[in-house]
């Protein structure tokens, strides 16, 4: 027995080294991953390293131009549907990423795999994924557990089709509604941003995908213009900016991050080394990799004139500490070091960021997806159900006079349908095919006016405004009028104008139901939304305005003059189904808004964490308050807080807790999101009037009651101080219980010591 163990052994020690010898080290899955990413590049030519450094991206017309050496690619299902075939399914969609893998494999020497990247704000930007409400919607529902499980699917699909790292979410916080990219962010605060981004990263990186939280940092300038220099002192980028990206770094996990276009402090973001080397990397420990917005080396030379030339930019940044440039640049690296401009040191320094995320990813040892497998979990039934409970949790009610919602569909026989926005998927910036990118619509996704109409099958007729006809002659023969707004905004067009803006709309003759919005063709007329509004509420029939929007407006001219105001945001592909279910009572709106809703642009920029003034906040003209306050959103219930508890002092070795009661005082189910605002009462330097600190979304049947815990970490009472060092300072502090920002119902007090 003794023998055979020995032969046995000796065997095994054999094969072993065997293996060894013959099998370099990257390849041995047993391995830390430390170790082979540092046999990786003892193995590597320059030429292979600079290879990693660098991406690619190309649409349907150009995927000939590939050139498989590189290490990162746009993957090709984000593209293939502006192609002459048109529409891609899920199999395709994996298919094109499994055969451009495979290529990539093939045309490494080492056997480098490719890291396939691509977008996913609210939906995996490429054939017919799941379209979740977009992040500002999200941002409405005030529940960072259901954001984290939506997290989940979009990873869960992303990772199907073999994209392993998108570029989201956008963390930057919103104070200017003017910023055409609103939609994509979380609003205007600081914890909600945080906490929301979190989810969003944690998710993605749990299941398998990278997140790049971006865009790092202060995106936008005065004004609301995209990507213009940052004027805010380190200060305010330390208390307010730069806080959401430490979040998802140390708690979400990021293994990357997108640097912005725009300069800060007089250095663009890309160029930083006090961003990406001092703060990100010392400060934070991050660990993970930098890329570029696109073509953002280049403006380091081409807008920001602080290098010579594009080849200095190039160096500029990789010295600051941006690993790799987006979508096909660092062209010049390789002549920079051989140059001598750039040491082969801080090659390798880059180089080992990317590999071993790769390493970690597993894509060395599975690169290539399943099809089928793929397209059974794409859009499941399970997935398309969360997208309708998200869009339901977005449902935000502005306004409801003499309790016009939810309508009855017992005593309305007919319902007039009107606006651009009423038969057309509403899905904001980055929805890719879901998005109607050539006017086709993804299998089950429904417009709200055919969502009313489902919802009242058997029971009302559904009328759509067609065309250029008599508004209050229709509205009149129906028992309540639907307007559904829209605005133009996004990637590339912030705006100046905050009121409905006019519409281009096609006539009955050419479309049927008389939509959709800037055809080009002759038969249109141009629709004056905020005239239709007012001749719909003149017209003596009950009245209610849909907005579907990812950022505030200007309703000044007819807010008073309709009966209610549903605010829907984009809601995703079941947005139709759940405007509707909300109209009549079947949900009931629990949002809130993640942005302080400013009466004019006058009063922008306009947010609730402001901090003590000399002389005040009011106009000569304009008393300064908003139309709706930040965390604002009405309901069909009513509720009441009472038992508030909180700690005399402050927990530094863990959360603070602290408890108040919620009851439901009204006649139907409904969800309250309960407000936690801290005031610093003395401190070292100027502090925010209030801020928030914690907040929780709960459901209550009627009549029911329920003790809410709120949780404060230790930091949840820190400050930077006058030196800049994030301290606890000993002092009291106020505690405050709040509907919204401008609703305090309970108070009390806490010392930290």
């Amino acid at each position: 027995m003794k023998k055979a163990i020995l032969i046995f052994s000796l065997v095994a020690g054999i094969t072993v080294c065997a293996y060894s010898q013959k099998t370099p080290a990257y390849k041995d899955a047993r391995l830390p991953v430390e170790q082979r990413v540092d046999n990786l590049i003892s193995l590597m030519t320059i030429e292979e390293k600079v290879e990693q450094l660098q991406s690619q991206l190309l649409f349907s017309t150009e995927f000939d131009k590939r050139n498989y050496k590189v290490g990162h690619m746009r993957n090709k299902a984000h593209f293939i549907h502006s192609g002459p075939d048109g529409f891609a399914g899920t199999v395709r969609c994996a298919e094109i990423i499994n055969e451009d893998t495979r290529e990539a494999l093939k045309a490494s020497r080492l056997g480098i795999p490719v890291l396939q990247h691509g977008e996913a704000l609210h939906i995996p930007l490429w054939g017919n994924a799941t379209c979740f409400p977009q992040s500002i919607g999200m941002a409405a529902t005030f529940d960072d557990e259901l954001y984290y499980r939506v997290a989940e699917v979009i990873a869960r699909e992303t990772r199907a089709v073999g994209v392993r790292q998108v570029y989201a979410p956008v963390v930057n916080i919103s104070r200017d509604p003017r910023w055409g990219r609103t939609e994509e962010g979380y609003g205007e605060d600081v914890l909600l941003n945080s906490r929301m981004g979190v989810a969003y990263t944690k998710a993605l990186e749990k299941g398998g995908v990278v997140a790049s939280p971006k865009h790092y940092v202060d995106n936008y300038g005065d004004g609301g213009h995209d990507s213009y220099a940052s004027g805010m002192s380190w200060r305010t980028l330390r208390e307010v900016f730069l806080e959401p990206f430490r979040a998802c770094i140390e708690e979400g996990g990021a293994r990357s991050i997108m640097a912005s276009y725009n300069s800060v402090d007089g250095v663009p973001a890309s160029a930083s080394h006090r961003l990406l080397t001092d703060i990100l990397r010392k400060e934070w420990n991050f660990r993970g990799y930098v890329v570029s917005d696109y073509w953002g080396v280049n403006g380091v030379h081409s807008a920001h004139r602080i290098a010579g030339s594009y080849a200095e930019a190039q160096a500029l940044c990789l010295e600051a500490g941006l690993d790799l440039e987006l979508p096909g640049g660092y062209g010049e690296l390789l002549s920079l070091v051989k140059s001598g401009r750039i040491s082969e040191q801080t090659i390798d320094e880059s180089l080992r960021r990317i590999l071993t995320v790769k390493f970690e990813l597993g894509l060395f040892e599975n690169p290539y997806v399943d099809p089928e497998e793929a397209d059974r979990t794409v859009r499941s039934k399970a997935h398309r159900d969360l997208a309708l409970e998200a869009a339901r949790k977005v449902m935000t009610l502005l306004k409801n006079d003499n309790n016009t919602l939810p309508l009855s569909d017992r005593n309305i026989r007919r319902v007039g349908v009107f606006g651009p926005a009423a038969d057309v998927m509403s899905l904001g910036d980055y929805s890719g095919p879901s998005g109607s990118l050539k006017g086709e619509l993804v299998s089950g996704n429904i417009t709200p006016c055919e969502g009313l109409k489902q919802r009242l099958k058997g029971k009302a007729e559904v009328v759509l405004h067609a065309g250029n006809t008599d508004v209050a002659a229709l509205a009149r023969t129906c028992d309540v009028a639907i307007f559904f707004a829209a605005i133009q905004e996004g990637e590339g067009e912030d705006r100046s104008h905050l009121t409905l803006p006019k519409r281009n709309m096609k006539t009955a003759e050419s479309l049927d139901n008389a939509m959709i919005v800037d055809t080009g063709e002759k038969l249109t007329f141009e629709l004056d939304q905020e005239k239709m509004i007012e001749d719909l509420a003149a017209s003596g029939v009950k009245t209610v305005v849909v907005l579907q929007n990812g950022s505030m407006i200007d309703i000044r001219r007819w807010v008073d003059r309709v009966d209610a105001i549903l605010e829907a945001w984009y809601s995703g592909e079941q947005g139709g189904t759940a405007i509707a279910e909300a109209l009549f009572g079947d949900i009931n709106p629990g949002g809130r808004l993640p942005v302080t809703w400013a009466r004019h642009a006058g009063q922008i920029p306009l947010y609730y964490y402001i901090k003590p003034s000399g002389r005040g906040y009011r106009y000569l003209d304009d008393d300064g308050e908003p139309m709706f306050p930040f965390g604002f959103g009405l309901s069909y219930t009513s509720f009441e807080y009472s038992g508030l508890t909180v700690p005399e002092k402050v927990n530094r070795d863990g959360d603070t807790k602290v408890l108040v009661t919620v009851k439901n005082t009204g006649s139907v189910k409904g969800d309250e999101v309960v407000q936690l605002y801290l005031r610093d009462e003395l401190a070292s330097v100027a502090r925010p009037v209030k801020e928030l600190k914690a907040f929780k979304r709960i459901t209550l049947n009627p009549g029911e009651s329920r003790q809410v815990e709120l949780s404060l970490p230790f930091r949840s009472f820190a400050l930077w101080d006058r030196d800049m060092n994030f301290v606890v300072e000993p002092g009291v502090f106020t505690v405050m219980i709040a509907r919204n920002a401008a609703d305090t119902l309970l108070e009390g007090r806490i010392t930290a010591e």
